[in-house]
């Protein structure tokens, strides 16, 4: 099933909680005015809408729609721990089996969701629940429509991204360590070999010349902006073992030695 949102309206979130269930317990058999978001951070449960059943497990996320029958399949298992809010439903609202598009007003999201791999999605899920309970009731509305936004964008964002371009944001948002290609290959899920022509092929450079370009400009930022920083400093900050080996590589890139390139940096005559 997948939940069709008018987002010309804001949705408001009535009612919120974590609940936890130290014995089985089975979902109760309901038909809410208002679409009812569940996220498991522990455990299993079977819940059903209509004619359709959903297994859950951690860190799936469920959105049962307004005017829909929900009801329990099967008892949840023991210590099963969930996050749950209420949400209002507005004109434009609907559950379906299928949808031919989108238009601007509307975002289209499956009734489950694996979020195991979206941190965001639960970061987000959690401080509306924390809002709710805290009265701060605007600032969870406007999470909400957060929230409703990158869902819609789950699939899509990670079908377009390319193995090539996870790579390079694993480099770009750990620059202070060096990944090997194999490390590289199996944080994006494939072979090394995938992983290298994927890389090549898509940026021109191997995943090799890449990073020492990359560390060759992260060098030059920290020689400009903290220039009481010293390069052994600069080069344990990007993740080299020694400032020789770090030396070394950056001359490949900027054919001259990091010490030089910063006093040339630095120097009066180079504004």
């Amino acid at each position: 099933m997948v939940n069709i949102f008018n987002v010309k309206e804001r949705h408001a979130v009535t009612e919120a909680n974590t609940n936890f269930y130290f014995a089985p317990f089975v979902h109760p058999e309901r038909r809410m005015a208002e679409h009812d978001f569940i996220y498991v951070l522990e455990g299993e449960w079977k819940i059903g809408q209509d004619e359709e059943l959903f297994s859950l497990k951690k860190d799936s996320l469920l959105i049962l729609g307004a005017g829909h029958l929900h009801f329990g399949v099967s008892p949840c298992s023991p210590n099963t721990k969930t996050m749950y809010f209420h949400a209002t439903a507005k004109e434009g609202d609907l559950t379906a089996y299928r949808w031919n598009g989108s238009t601007e007003d509307e975002v289209f999201i499956e009734s489950l969701t694996d979020c195991s791999q979206r941190e965001s999605v639960k970061n987000i899920f959690s401080n509306i629940v924390n809002c709710k309970l805290q009265g701060e009731d605007k600032k969870a509305n406007v999470l909400l429509d957060l929230l409703l936004c990158e869902l819609s964008q789950k699939d899509s964002a990670e079908k377009n991204e390319s193995v090539a371009s996870k790579i390079k944001t694993i480099i770009h948002g750990s620059p202070e360590k060096i990944f090997s290609n194999r490390t590289l290959a199996s944080m994006t899920s494939v072979s090394v070999k995938t992983a290298e022509n994927k890389f090549r092929e898509q940026f021109g450079v191997t995943i090799h010349q890449y990073v020492l370009a990359f560390k060759a400009e992260q060098a030059v930022a920290y020689f400009r902006n903290f220039p009481d920083m010293t390069v052994k400093e600069v080069a344990y900050n990007l993740g080299f073992y020694d400032e020789y080996h770090f030396s070394k590589q950056f001359k490949k890139v900027k054919n001259i030695s990091p010490s030089a390139y910063k006093k040339q940096l630095l120097s009066p005559e180079n504004p």
